[in-house]
């Protein structure tokens, strides 16, 4: 985790440089920007704080607010679909609605077998190990679900 945001709360933690870059925020938002020119001594010194800290810029004289946020922040996309319980290639969370499990457990099968194949079941728990902490017990839920058949003497597992 990088350290960016520092300098940021640290200006922000001044109530002068709080209220000058709210004041240049609200200019902006109301299309009035704030001039330098305009400013006393100590507000252009809250400025210079302000544009160091990456929080405004000054163009042609005019403070403008820069947005340090989105790029600290690492903004992603909500998570969708099985992502929400899928990190890094291995399920984190098991979903409580059956239709998310559903669609957990099509998404496990796909990684177990191809669809039409037979593999040992050494294999197949293999497969799973790569996926979540516990291949037996997600083995078992595929064959429940139907989504993998079993062997009668469980050496083997085809995906239909």
């Amino acid at each position: 985790m990088t350290d960016a945001w520092r300098p940021i709360a640290a200006t922000l933690a001044d109530e002068g440089r709080r209220l000058a870059w709210a004041r240049i925020v609200l200019g902006a938002a109301n299309r009035s920007p704030v001039q330098v020119s305009a400013l006393t001594a100590r507000a252009q010194r809250e400025v210079r704080a302000l544009e160091r800290a990456g929080l405004v810029t000054v163009v042609d004289g005019a403070v403008e607010p820069a947005d340090p946020f989105t790029p600290l922040l690492g903004h992603r996309p909500a998570a969708s679909g099985i992502d929400r319980f899928v990190r890094e290639g291995r399920i984190a969370v098991w979903p409580k609605r059956p239709g998310d499990r559903a669609a957990l457990l099509a998404w496990a099968a796909e990684r177990a077998l191809p669809a039409g194949t037979t593999a040992p079941e050494a294999a197949v728990t293999e497969r799973l190990a790569a996926i979540t902490d516990d291949p037996a017990t997600l083995r078992r839920d595929l064959v429940d679900a139907r989504l993998l058949e079993r062997e009668a003497d469980g050496s083997a597992y085809r995906r239909p």
